[in-house]
């Protein structure tokens, strides 16, 4: 009988070996049409950055190679998010393999984590997040200064037919411009802060409580920071997204929350950032297409090799867990 066991274990072990060199040869095909696809994206996205008179060799206006580059962006991600689904099961078809042919009783379980994942698959990785992130900051621009903008253009206007018939009227359209062309700039300015590099010479610690400071200056919310030895806690890299996160989150705050106080502290391995806003529906916004902000603190954790859980509910509050990457 021990024999006939070896037998169907061996038996086993070249199935899944098969399987997997078959998945590999499979994502590396899958790879070179995903990476002719990214030329095609990039070179289109060149062509519409430099501005290229495009209609004369092509006969596309930029408008039309505009709808194209955001259609193949949008393929790119599912071409990107099925790629990793491929290189997964494939790794995790060789962790199944050498957990099948190791003579240790006490062998752990195969498991897989970001950190097991291809150079390729990790490159594919970074490069979505970055993608993700223009996305994010052109929907911001879009929503915040550049809607400002527009608003002004048409207040000028209407300054220009009232001024010479109700100046009193013209003077309290000029106050509204004022203001608003003032909260545009402030907006500007806050998006040229998020896209300087995080100033952690302070440290962490420090650099999360002035964020804080800052955000409560300017939101008029109570925000209460309390993330004393973090420092210590985390990898030296994983500071800066770290970062990213706490002001990405702040920010949903702001946006969304209708909060009037906020708290960022430690609760045992997480990072906590807690609001005692309106809340959501998880559910619905799991299942949201727009979903910017929660994507984007996603992204930078698993970056990290770390996740992020949200816990809410209607009217009462956000708590947004960050898990702090260990330090090897």
């Amino acid at each position: 009988m021990p024999n006939s066991f070896d037998q169907l274990r061996v038996q086993a072990a070249e199935s899944v070996r098969r399987d997997a060199r078959r998945l590999r040869e499979v994502a590396e095909r899958y790879r070179e049409q995903y990476r002719s696809r990214l030329e095609d994206w990039v070179q289109l996205r060149a062509r519409l950055d430099h501005r290229v008179a495009v209609s004369h060799d092509t006969g596309s206006s930029p408008a039309a190679l505009g709808a194209e580059r955001d259609a193949l962006a949008r393929e790119l991600a599912g071409l990107q998010a099925s790629l990793k689904r491929i290189d997964v099961a494939a790794r995790q078809l060789e962790l199944v393999l050498t957990y099948l042919t190791s003579d240790d009783e006490h062998a752990a379980e195969p498991t897989l984590s970001d950190a097991d994942l291809s150079p390729a698959a990790i490159s594919l990785k970074i490069m979505q997040a970055q993608e993700g992130e223009r996305q994010h900051l052109a929907e911001e621009v879009h929503d915040g200064p550049a809607q400002v903008l527009t608003n002004a253009i048409f207040q000028v206007e209407y300054l220009d037919r009232v001024i010479d018939d109700s100046p009193e009227t013209a003077r309290d359209e000029l106050a509204f411009l004022r203001t608003m062309l003032r909260e545009g700039l402030d907006e500007v300015r806050s998006f040229i802060v998020y896209l300087r590099p995080p100033a952690l010479e302070v440290g962490l610690e420090q650099a999360i409580t002035d964020a804080g400071a800052e955000f409560a200056a300017k939101h008029g919310l109570t925000v209460d920071v309390s993330v004393a030895g973090i420092d210590a806690r985390v990898p030296v890299d994983a500071k800066g997204p770290i970062l990213r996160v706490v002001q990405e989150a702040l920010q949903n705050v702001r946006k969304h929350a209708a909060a009037t106080a906020v708290r960022v502290g430690l609760e045992a391995d997480h990072l906590v950032i807690a609001d005692n806003g309106r809340g959501f529906d998880v559910m619905r916004l799991a299942s949201a297409t727009r979903n910017f902000g929660l994507q984007f603190m996603r992204e930078r954790a698993e970056l990290m090799g770390s996740s992020v859980q949200i816990e809410s509910r209607q009217g009462e509050g956000t708590r947004i867990l960050l898990r702090l990457p260990e330090v090897h």
